[in-house]
Order: structure tokens, then sequence, then C-alpha cells
């Protein structure tokens, strides 16, 4: 990121944004490509209808951001979407519904890493699907794409990388079939509706997403595109990894029942992150031996009971923090800290910054 802020004049750029006068989201990766293809040809050609050959302007239509407005019947806000090559577009979304607002995903061979910042995402029956801050991969390879509502009344912001199958192959270095489950998928044959798996939110990949989100405040128009391109490569390269690392730890060798033990363990703590029992006690209310507890929870999720009670703590402090109605003391005692100097050093461990510093941000 830039050392200081550019000028708001050195920032504003009305030639780079292209508002879009149909509804983007949800659409297919080649519906997805064509519109904005589309709109951003035919905005070159409303500013400047000389030929393509005579005009002075040379900048690359990928360069330019199509921003779809939210109308005032659904809400405030916008989507915005970028082209960052042939295999991967960017959207960035900072909209508040008025109600529960659904997304129909249409189907094809693609995969999207989503980032939830702040917000809820729901399914169909209404039930929290993924809640900010959160990760979450879907990878459609058939004709059901699947689909989403995003809940009303509450701001939503969200970072989703839209990504063709040859994205794997011609910028990753796979062979097909190589990559980590579920993304092998893209490569069958067979066709199968939209799969969507959550991902472990890792301080690298939230940093990704947070830098993307703000780069509309912090970075040149002249440069944007370099730098989201290299941000979303990153964010790829986070989420394959983890997946990755998923897929070699898979816990083949625990019985069923004592898998489903550390599950209910696992869910407990997710709910009782700021007063979490010790681990004897945790193993008494499932009904498991403490030392097959700790070496099963760390086989199954790659992380200790004390890494994941750290890890749901610092993800609502995140939530708490975007959500800016409470002190970082106040912040602290909510998460499970008696003092806030450990809580603060422990924020900085995870995210690289104060708590202070990401409230700013």
């Amino acid at each position: 990121m830039l050392s200081s802020a550019p000028s708001a004049n050195a920032l504003r750029s009305p030639a780079d944004l292209v508002v879009a006068d149909r509804r983007i989201a949800g659409l297919s990766w080649s519906a997805y490509r064509s519109v904005l293809d589309t709109l951003i040809a035919r905005a070159a050609l409303e500013r400047d209808p000389r030929r393509p050959g005579d005009t002075d302007d040379i900048r690359p239509r990928e360069q330019r951001v199509v921003r779809e407005y939210l109308s005032s019947e659904d809400g405030e806000g916008y989507w915005d979407y970028f082209q960052l090559n042939d295999a991967l577009a960017l959207s960035i979304t900072d909209a508040t519904y008025r109600r529960d607002h659904w997304i129909s995903v249409e189907g094809g061979r693609f995969f999207k890493v989503r980032v939830l910042l702040s917000g809820k995402l729901l399914q169909s029956d209404g039930e929290v699907m993924l809640q900010g801050p959160h990760a979450q991969l879907h990878v459609c390879a058939g004709e059901r794409g699947g689909g989403y509502a995003i809940a009303g009344g509450g701001a939503t912001k969200l970072v989703v990388l839209h990504c063709a199958p040859e994205l794997l192959t011609r910028r990753l270095g796979f062979a097909p079939g190589e990559a980590p489950y579920p993304l092998q998928a893209l490569t069958n044959v067979a066709g199968a509706a939209g799969r969507a798996v959550k991902i472990r939110l890792t301080p690298e990949l939230l940093r990704a997403a947070q830098w993307i989100d703000t780069s509309r405040f912090s970075v040149l128009p002249a440069v944007r595109h370099v730098y989201l391109e290299a941000l979303a490569m990153q964010l790829l390269c986070h989420t394959v990894t983890e997946l990755a690392g998923s897929e070699a730890h898979a816990p083949l060798s625990i019985p069923p029942r004592d898998l489903k033990r550390i599950h209910e363990a696992r869910d407990h703590l997710a709910q009782h992150y700021a007063c979490p029992p010790t681990i004897p006690q945790l193993a008494r209310m499932v009904g498991m031996n403490q030392t097959k507890l700790k070496a099963g929870f760390k086989q199954t999720f790659q992380q200790t009971i004390y890494a994941y009670i750290l890890q749901r703590r610092m993800e609502a402090t995140a939530q708490l923090l975007a959500e800016r109605e409470f002190s970082v003391a106040e912040i602290a005692y909510r998460v499970g800290y008696e003092y806030p100097a450990n809580f603060s050093c422990a924020f900085k461990r995870y995210y690289g910054c104060s708590p202070r510093q990401w409230k700013r941000s």
C-alpha cells in the first residue's frame, strides 16, 4: 500500500468508472465476462466516438471499473467489478440491503473465493451460511450453480474472486485433476451442482481481502489493476494452500464415533470462545479422553484447541472492530481477555497491527 494517502483528486478518476445498466451479480463466468466487455467497450466509444485506431486513449479495457449500483428499492451501495485477466475477475461489494436479497448463481464451470468481511450470507432456508469475517470456496462444474442471500438490515462488505478453471493450470501450474479437493470437480466430464465449503480465514487471507477492499482509497487508479491482480493471486494461493493442507491431514484414521465428539467439542468452543472450558472439562463434556481429544482435534482441524480458541476470538474481534460500536477495552472483555494490554498484544501477533490501527483503517 502507499505510504501516504494520495489526494482526493488523484484518486477520483471518472474515466475509469463505467456504470452498469443491468444486473451483473450471479452471472455465469462466460456471461459475466461478456457483459463487462460490452459495457467497457460501449463506454469507451461514448467517450471517444472516433475509430479505435484514431483514439489517443490507449488505457487497456481491463483497467476500468464496472460499478453496479443498488436500486433505491433494494438499498444503498454498490458492486464493483474488475476483469483482471482472461481467467480471473474480482468483485467488491459495499452495500446495505433493506431486506434479504437473493443472489442466484448461474451454472457453468468456474470457482469463486468469497471473503465476507462483514455481514451475513444466508442459505435458501434462511440459515446462516457465512458470517463475517469468514471465507468460502464455491465450485461449480455443471448446469446448476446454486445461490445465496445477502442478509438485509446490515452493512455487507464482500470480496469475491471469479475464476475460470484455466487459472489452475495456466497460472498455478496444476496438471488436470491434481488441484486439491473440491477443485478437481472442474476437470470431471460429468458435471455437478455448485458446492460451497468454508475456508479457514488465515491472517494473510484476511489482510489481502481488506487491502483489496480499501484499494479505492489508498491506490492510484493507474496502478490499481496491477495491485488488485497481485492481491487476488495472493488470496488464491493462500486458499489453494489451505485446501491442500486440509486434504493432506484428512482424519481418515479417527473412528466415526470419536470424530463426532471432536466436532461437538469444536462446535462448543465456537460458541463459548470468550469463556471456554478447560481441556479436561471439554473432554468430560464430550465423553472423550483428553489426550485423544487433543490429538484428534489437531489432526482434524490442523490446529490445537488453544489455537482454535484464539482464532475464534480474533475473528470476533475483527467483526466488532468493523462495527465501530465498542472501544478496544470493551472488545477485549467481550472476547474473553481480562486485561486489554494482553488482548492488544495477542491481536498484533495474529494480524500484524494493533486493534487501534485496524479500527482506523
